[in-house]
């Protein structure tokens, strides 16, 4: 399958008849196929993976021969049912099929939990309806696996922000509305909320920035138990510093340019309004040049992960 993110000329292949999916679920767990596209999409936690890249670190430790492409969609302020873009830009559907996702992990239940208890019922409504549709989605003749990923407890850090106790009660019950959901329409599943919130009680670190977005040292915690939890195989049992290791830079660097790629600064040019006569003059090319640089980064991060397998 090509992993080209080509958004200029290009349309969604349908096919009537699917393959089963490379990347599969057995007994509860994800299994991963060579060049399986991982696809990120969601809220604030999902965006911020692009600068903590530390699942993907994971992954690719786990999974050194397998040349796994990583593609983050997050979007702050991202819900399962309010997903606004600008003019023309394309819907949550649109980019995730134009990555060629083999499995689509989606973070969600942060946002929507300020409804409180009251917006429960409408959260489970909307999550169903969203883990239906893109378990349905046909990307390249197959179907993908769809990952919920539940957002983390609320962090207590004092006065003057909220009661982290009371709002972790309230994130929990929608943690738990993201684990039925997914079990029953058989999705896979990560808690957050449980890892957390044992790891906010007992260590002496902050894990978040403000109660609820994590850290460096939250999305590390996140990141294992992502792999832990999914089954995956774990390639480190410590992560170097980021001065120390070149594979965080290097999937850094390449999700910077893949933001620059699929979230332009000046989308009114590249899609909206202006798009003519101005912007399909010049950006058309820019476009290009960007999904070359990203495959390169792509390539670099696999010539990486594959030196570094060796010298384990």
């Amino acid at each position: 399958m090509s992993k080209m993110f080509n958004l200029i000329g290009t349309s969604a292949l349908c096919l009537p008849a699917l393959a089963a999916t490379a990347a599969d679920v057995e007994n509860g767990r994800l299994t991963l196929d060579h060049g399986d596209v991982i696809t990120i999409v969601g809220n604030t936690h999902a965006e911020r993976m692009i600068h903590h890249p530390w699942f993907e670190v994971m992954l690719h430790g786990g999974h050194p021969e397998h040349e796994l492409v990583v593609r983050n969609l997050g979007w702050s302020g991202d819900e399962v049912a309010l997903q606004p873009r600008p003019l023309n830009f394309g819907t949550m559907e649109d980019q995730i099929r134009r990555t060629g996702a083999d499995v689509i992990v989606g973070c969600f239940g942060m946002n929507e939990s300020f409804g409180g208890h009251e917006g429960i019922h409408e959260f489970r409504t909307d999550l169903g309806q969203w883990v239906d549709q893109h378990m349905a989605m046909e990307i390249d003749g197959k179907r993908p696996v769809v990952v919920l990923v539940s957002p983390v407890a609320h962090e207590d850090l004092g006065d003057p922000l909220p009661d982290g106790r009371d709002r972790t009660h309230v994130l929990a019950r929608y943690r738990d509305v993201m684990r039925e959901e997914a079990i029953s329409r058989g999705a896979l599943f990560v808690d957050l909320v449980r890892p957390s919130r044992r790891a906010m009680a007992s260590e002496d670190f902050d894990l978040t920035i403000n109660g609820i977005h994590c850290n460096d040292a939250g999305y590390r915690l996140c990141a294992a138990e992502m792999i832990a939890q999914l089954g995956l195989p774990a390639g480190r049992s410590t992560i170097r510093p980021l001065s120390e290791d070149p594979l965080p830079r290097a999937i850094r660097a390449r999700n910077e340019l893949f933001f620059q790629r699929w979230r332009p600064v000046n989308t009114e040019y590249v899609y909206g309004r202006r798009h003519r006569p101005y912007g399909n003059q010049n950006f058309p090319g820019e476009m290009q040049d960007l999904d070359r640089m990203v495959q390169e980064g792509d390539a670099a991060i696999h010539s990486i992960v594959k030196s570094q397998a060796v010298q384990r």
